[in-house]
């Protein structure tokens, strides 16, 4: 089984970097969310006046026991989590089954010293500031109701110094950096080729 890791900010085209991956190689990959690895947004806090792209809003414990069970071949059982809400849907999981190839998309999928050794590949999107601020108003006023002034607060406030502090630095920690993301044509297609010398190799060892 191979694990690959796909990182960067809010709107720097990892979602649809991964689901590019995973349409390559149709059932033979799966992919993984760190959002459903949130923590329950504490009681009586306003969500304008919590930062979501600190480490610590992440279950970084139940995120490094699941990636462990799946580099052992296991199934494991993913919490839910709603954005709108911003907790975990109680008593809900989906069963998330083991595939050849498993792509992991977050903000923060290398930040723990430790994830960096169960990865068999990483690879970092790279995307201008104004690129990804249009693309999260984009996102949070269609999916989660919020107007652009609240977006506009919470990334001065929380998300460009947290990208800073904690998101960019993961790039100097990953295998290849991806420019532009999925339109990247090129680059696209050297993670792919790498990806299939990967799963090609584990088939030949009998992996």
């Amino acid at each position: 089984m191979v694990l690959v890791a796909i990182i960067g900010g809010s709107g720097a085209g990892k979602t649809s970097v991964s689901k590019s991956i995973v349409k390559h190689f149709n059932s033979r990959a799966s992919l993984l969310s760190m959002d459903d690895y949130y923590k329950d947004l504490p009681p009586g806090v306003d969500p304008r006046e919590f930062n979501f792209d600190d480490p610590k809003a992440f279950d970084f414990d139940l995120f490094k026991k699941h990636l462990k069970l799946l580099k052992k071949e296991k199934s494991i059982e993913l919490p839910v989590y709603n954005m709108v809400t911003c907790r975990r849907e109680q008593s809900i999981t989906k069963k998330f089954l083991v595939t050849d190839l498993v792509i992991v998309e977050g903000i923060l999928v290398l930040h723990d010293k430790e994830l960096k050794n169960l990865f068999d590949f990483s690879v970092y999107i790279d995307a201008p500031s104004d690129e990804r601020l249009i693309r999260r108003i984009e996102r949070d006023t269609v999916e989660r109701g919020r107007t652009i002034e609240s977006i506009l607060t919470q990334y001065r406030r929380f998300v460009a110094p947290s990208f800073k502090a904690f998101i960019e630095p993961q790039k100097y920690k990953c295998d290849i950096v991806l420019p532009d993301g999925v339109s990247n044509k090129t680059g696209m297609g050297i993670i792919i080729d790498a990806v299939e010398r990967m799963l090609e190799r584990n088939k030949q060892e009998g992996f």
